[in-house]
């Protein structure tokens, strides 16, 4: 009588190890709870995706321009003149940011008058926008700023509801979200914010 031959299966011989299953489980449950965690980190306190609405800062930008939000930016230093900045009022609750353009700093005092900006009492030469200013609003008399307040308007500035509106008025520096650095749609104007 012959003996008949056993094979054995790629399973008998590894035997299942649960100590390295589990250790394996771990290790991807891990993984993905960091990159969760690190997602949402940069989508919080890093960069954003934030779109134009309105011709408030033409010609630098335009109305539907996607542009990219740097949350960072003023997490060890603070806003500059002429940077473009993102903010939401405080009242505001809904996804809309604001976008302008920083004009006057903390400490300082804005007047316009004779379609010009002075700051501290001297005109301000280096402005990015050309046009006379037609309106004066709440910076037809001189405005000194406190220690976190900053005076913004649009590069389209006779087209522009800014910080020379009651409704808008100074920005606090907690309503600021971040800097406005680059713009990635449309494909055309792809590129940093200047």
């Amino acid at each position: 009588m012959r003996r008949r031959r056993r094979y054995r299966s790629s399973y008998d011989r590894e035997e299942f190890d649960v100590k390295d299953f589990v250790s394996g489980v771990g290790q991807w449950v891990i993984a993905i709870f960091i990159v969760v965690i690190l997602g949402y980190s940069i989508v919080t306190f890093g960069i954003q995706s934030v779109t134009m609405i309105g011709q408030s800062m033409n010609p630098a930008l335009e109305s539907q321009d996607v542009l990219m939000l740097n949350k960072a930016a003023y997490t060890f230093g603070k806003p500059k003149r002429y940077d473009i900045i993102a903010f939401k009022l405080k009242e505001e609750t809904d996804g809309y940011f604001n976008i302008k353009r920083i004009i006057a700093l903390p400490g300082e005092t804005i007047q316009i008058k004779n379609g010009k900006v002075f700051i501290n009492g001297d005109v301000l030469k280096d402005l990015p926008f050309d046009d006379l200013i037609m309106t004066e609003g709440l910076a037809v008399d001189e405005i000194t700023l406190g220690d976190e307040e900053y005076f913004v308007m649009g590069d389209n500035c006779n087209n522009s509801e800014d910080s020379r509106y009651v409704n808008i008025a100074n920005i606090s520096e907690k309503e600021i979200s971040g800097k406005v650095f680059f713009r990635i749609s449309p494909k055309s104007e792809f590129g940093t914010v200047k």
